[in-house]
């Protein structure tokens, strides 16, 4: 009988070595994060998560192709990157993200998103990992803002024929179903990977959506592409049956 290693099934080895802990890529900026997604992953297929928006490669959507109508915000005709899990889910329980323990040349001090990228590298690690990394419309990043997904009553449209809802008062985004299952194995990957813990209300959520959606060709094409440069794959995309 093997024993250690040996012993371990396929699939329970590929999760162990996609979840290695210590960086299996370095960027040295965000920006440079941003340029390699856009150049790297999705030269090719330049589509909007939320709204299949084609854009060029310029990052300019083209509107009218998506029936895209825009509530009069000026970010409705540029392209953004997208944390799918939200920036402030990955740095709310850091010190670094409530405290004021950076400062800057001038000694002012400064807490948030720019002093976790300066001074925590798992928070660096989790915010440019490219599976939580989405170009988005930016009047659509604007408005979903940190909000969790989850299911609207009705049909309310916030966006012209773009198929999001957003329910402000409830803080709840709701995506179109076709690209429910990517989002909810980018959260569960998040989850497991880096430690971005969700509530059993929405786990049950994602799994149905992961089960609901399996993965397509371009989800499987984006997903080996983001492991050519960052070297680290999602084993619910590669394993979508056993997870």
């Amino acid at each position: 009988m093997r024993s250690g290693v040996g012993a371990l099934t396929g699939a329970m080895l590929m999760l162990a070595l996609a979840w290695l802990p210590g960086p299996a890529w370095a960027f040295e900026s965000y920006v440079a994060v941003k340029r390699a997604l856009y150049e790297r992953v999705f030269a090719e297929h330049r589509k909007t998560l939320y709204c299949g928006c084609p854009f060029d490669a310029e990052r300019r959507p083209d509107l009218q192709a998506c029936g895209y109508v825009s509530k009069g915000g000026a970010r409705a005709n540029r392209v953004e990157v997208e944390h799918v899990v939200p920036a402030s889910w990955l740095g709310q329980g850091r010190p670094c993200w409530r405290k004021k323990i950076c400062r800057d040349a001038r000694g002012k001090a400064f807490k948030g998103r720019k002093c976790c990228l300066a001074v925590d590298p798992a928070f660096r690690s989790a915010s440019q990992d490219m599976h939580n990394l989405w170009p988005t419309i930016g009047e659509v990043n604007e408005v979903r803002r940190n909000y969790r997904f989850g299911l609207i009553a009705g049909e309310r449209r916030a966006f012209g024929r773009c198929d999001i809802e957003i329910d402000r008062s409830a803080r709840l985004a709701e995506p179109r179903p076709e690209i429910r299952g990517d989002i909810a194995r980018i959260h569960l990957y998040m989850e497991a990977t880096h430690g971005i813990g969700v509530d059993a209300t929405l786990r049950r959520l994602l799994h149905r959506w992961h089960r609901d959606d399996p993965p397509d060709a371009e989800e499987r094409r984006r997903h080996d592409l983001i492991e050519g440069v960052q070297g680290r794959r999602n084993p619910w995309v590669d394993m979508p049956a056993t997870m």
